[in-house]
């Protein structure tokens, strides 16, 4: 029953440091979530300002193009076509734009899909845990219990033992007389 009880309150010890363990990670993969959300913010910031640079730069081009019309009509065919080229790197810019911000939705989709999947993991094991600790502590106290009424039992006995002793040697005494 020792050894039972032994056993018990190891596995109650071994599972109390796996949910320390377990709360652990949780923290850590909290500090990481935190890190991506903070890495994440500076590529957003990042982008955001390549594209208002991308922006100023088109603006700029525009109106560059805007007085070379008005200064020099004779270059009306080279304007042109540089108003061409300028309207075909709008449209890749615009398209660079909207698939930075769709690869940005979605790897914040991907992000926010494997913490929740992460943490409910977590929460799983922690509960399981948390169940084994209980039925370890309920398996402890039982046997806490019959340790306990052993030690009386025990107590009885050597109670009887030495009344039944006493007996004997009062009959002793009784026949040698």
């Amino acid at each position: 029953m020792m050894i039972k009880g032994k056993i018990c309150h190891q596995e109650v010890n071994k599972m109390t440091a796996k949910e320390t363990e377990l709360q652990r990670e949780m923290h850590e993969m909290a500090q990481k979530t935190a890190e991506l959300q903070e890495e994440l913010s500076g590529e957003k910031n990042r982008l955001a300002g390549e594209l208002q640079l991308l922006l100023e730069e088109i603006k700029s081009s525009k109106d560059q193009l805007k007085e070379l019309t008005l200064e020099n009509s004779e270059l009306k065919k080279s304007l042109d076509c540089m108003h061409k080229d300028q309207v075909e790197k709008e449209g890749k810019v615009r398209e660079e734009i909207a698939e930075y911000q769709l690869r940005l939705h979605e790897a914040e989709k991907k992000h926010q899909a494997l913490l929740l999947d992460t943490n409910k993991q977590y929460e799983v094991e922690i509960q399981i845990y948390r169940e084994k600790l209980t039925s370890k502590e309920e398996c402890l106290s039982s046997q806490k219990l019959e340790i306990d009424l052993l030690k009386s039992s025990k107590e009885e006995l050597n109670n009887s033992l030495k009344a039944t002793t006493q007996i004997l040697e009062e009959l002793k005494k009784t026949k040698e007389q």
